[in-house]
């Protein structure tokens, strides 16, 4: 009876540790918020932590039809919003269709500032870092920063064959990292999530852009 006992711990011991280890291996041990996070952290000179604010992200696609009228997707995270804040910013991911312009993909980072926001506005988008997990340190996607007005920034991707593959490898972790500067000096961070809808979302647009890359390889080796 005793043996048997042992036996069936032993058992339940090595399928528990399996079920770990397919998690683990999958890539699934880290799930999908299906209401994606998202927060901003502000620097307090007097505090040795930054304040934590929570907002709200929501993510959506847009096809445009590029010159040829082919489908060419933008991803659009239509909100980012911090209401405490009076902050809120839309952030758009699209592949760049400019042959004048050294890059693979442009990201545009735009900020609507409410009155009563007491930063007093947004003087720098440093870099975008993204991460597989919330408390990552994250890695930051080689590209060039750009201040276009005091409320737009852009980022052009590096179109290098090295870089655009590890900017892609980047883009499919699931959490991102916006550090910005205020007018006033102080620094802030926004965090966002992918959650589902982000996974979904950006799924597709790599889809659509994959299959517009092999209708033009075809095109040209028509001609």
């Amino acid at each position: 009876m005793m043996r048997s006992a042992v036996v069936l711990v032993v058992g339940i011991c090595v399928l528990v540790f399996s079920t770990f280890s397919v998690f683990a291996s999958s890539g699934r041990s880290v799930p999908r918020s299906l209401v994606p996070q998202m927060f901003l952290y502000e620097e307090k000179p007097d505090m040795a932590q930054p304040t934590t604010v929570p907002g709200s992200v929501a993510w959506s696609i847009d096809m445009r039809t590029d010159a040829k009228g082919r489908s060419d997707p933008v991803i659009l995270q239509a909100h980012i919003a911090v209401p405490t804040r009076h902050l809120t910013a839309v952030l758009t991911l699209e592949r760049n269709a400019d042959p004048s312009v050294s890059a693979s993909h442009l990201i545009e980072l735009s900020f609507q500032i409410a009155p009563g926001f007491k930063g007093g506005g947004i003087y720098s988008l440093q870099r975008m870092s993204m991460k597989a997990t919330e408390s990552d340190r994250g890695d930051a996607l080689i590209a060039v920063p750009a201040k276009v007005t005091d409320n737009l920034y852009m980022l052009a991707l590096n179109d290098l064959p090295e870089a655009r593959a590890r900017n892609l490898e980047l883009l499919e972790r699931q959490w991102i990292d916006l550090p910005i500067f205020y007018q006033d000096g102080k620094r802030a961070l926004l965090t966002l999530e992918k959650g589902a809808d982000g996974d979904r979302i950006f799924n597709q647009a790599k889809q659509a852009w994959a299959a517009n890359d092999l209708a033009g390889t075809a095109a040209g080796n028509a001609q």
